[in-house]
């Protein structure tokens, strides 16, 4: 009898063993099921991403084209706003000596006043000059305000 006891409580135990074993693996297999299709999801969301990001940088490549056409465009500009630049240094240089030659000129007069009178071509130069110098003031006084005019 008591192995007959034994047998019927090994074989009740391994019912139960089994019952739990059966529930464990459903539960597993919905486990895997619910993987499967979150795995499923993600692929076709990783495809629709993948295709967005491949508009995106076919975008940013035509961009990048239109960017380098434009910048092209600027180094004409750049190039011709240098050529003026180089133009308008020559000219204020040119200036510059004419200036200093002019100053330097005045000045050896007045060295040279000792002598008793000018050539006839100073004399109109410089005075060329002052009557410059005077239209020069007096268009500076009509360009500016005046503070009698604010009042």
């Amino acid at each position: 009898m008591l192995v007959q006891l034994s047998a019927v409580l090994a074989a009740i135990a391994f019912v139960f063993l089994v019952f739990y074993l059966i529930q464990t693996l459903k539960s597993l297999k919905l486990s895997l099921d619910q993987i499967t299709l979150t795995m499923g999801q993600m692929k076709d969301e990783v495809t629709q991403i993948s295709s967005e990001v491949q508009d995106v940088i076919l975008n940013t490549n035509e961009m990048a084209i239109d960017v380098r056409a434009k910048l092209a465009k600027l180094n004409h500009l750049f190039s011709s706003v240098n050529d003026v630049g180089q133009a308008i240094h020559e000219l204020t240089s040119s200036v510059k000596q004419s200036a200093t030659g002019f100053i330097d000129a005045v000045k050896q007069t007045r060295i040279t006043k000792k002598t008793p009178t000018l050539s006839q071509r100073w004399q109109t130069i410089l005075h060329g000059a002052a009557v410059s110098m005077e239209m020069w003031k007096h268009l500076k006084m009509k360009k500016s305000p005046s503070i009698n005019g604010m009042e």
